[in-house]
């Protein structure tokens, strides 16, 4: 009877510190992260962000020849480095800023036989780079990996649903003039309105649910603010 008490007492003390340390908080957020580029990113702006990543980690797997090459385009390669160089030096928010054009993911980038490594959940519970102050705060973008013909049926699914018309020539989110670019609006716009439910951002597992805004210039992605 005495070692029931005091299991009980153990258990009781444990679930005291368990809330009131934030235990409850760091079970909700360790899930795994990773770090891919903006779709608004420019290509300059996604160069520099490749140099700088590969000059301190090992870019091989985006070399010709290598299972992450294709799709051979800026995009995809700036977001495979800027993600290893994440994961290598520990997953903090600021190790994925990359000047404002780095965003984290919930969801897993890997594309067909490219694998975008991932070692664990983010190390730090501060404010994204947009200094959200909706902690709960979620976008939905195309991955970088993701081939022209299925950001073309995403673009055409989500519209059929959404208002399009600021990705239209002239509109405020019309550059850059990328297909990534107008199928992460159209899907986010989507996703927004649905409540953010996750199997709105799924878009046959092209889309990832990313937790700093994209918005860019005058180009606003918008965002609900309610989860269904």
């Amino acid at each position: 009877m005495a070692s029931l008490t005091l299991y009980f007492h153990i258990l009781s003390l444990f679930l005291c510190f368990f809330f009131s340390s934030g235990g409850l908080l760091k079970m909700v957020t360790a899930q795994r992260t990773w770090c891919v580029a903006n779709p608004t990113a420019n290509i300059s702006t996604l160069i520099g962000n490749l140099d700088y990543a590969c000059n301190r980690i090992d870019c091989d797997l985006i070399q010709q020849g290598g299972s992450c090459f294709y799709p051979d385009t800026y995009i995809h390669h700036a977001s495979f480095a800027m993600n290893m160089y994440y994961q290598a030096m520990g997953r903090h928010s600021w190790d994925c800023n990359f000047k404002d054009s780095g965003l984290i993911s919930m969801t897993d980038p890997s594309y067909e036989s490219c694998t975008f490594q991932s070692g664990g959940h983010q190390s730090d519970n501060g404010p994204t780079m947009a200094q959200n102050s909706d902690a709960s705060a979620t976008w939905c973008v195309a991955k970088p990996g993701t081939n022209n013909d299925m950001l073309l049926l995403n673009i055409n699914y989500a519209c059929n649903h959404v208002d399009c018309t600021p990705t239209h020539g002239g509109g405020a989110c019309y550059n850059p003039a990328t297909l990534l670019n107008h199928a992460s609006f159209a899907m986010n716009l989507y996703f927004q309105s649905n409540g953010r439910n996750p199997s709105s951002c799924d878009f046959r597992k092209t889309g990832l649910i990313v937790t700093n805004d994209p918005s860019y210039g005058t180009c606003t992605y918008e965002y609900s603010g309610y989860r269904g």
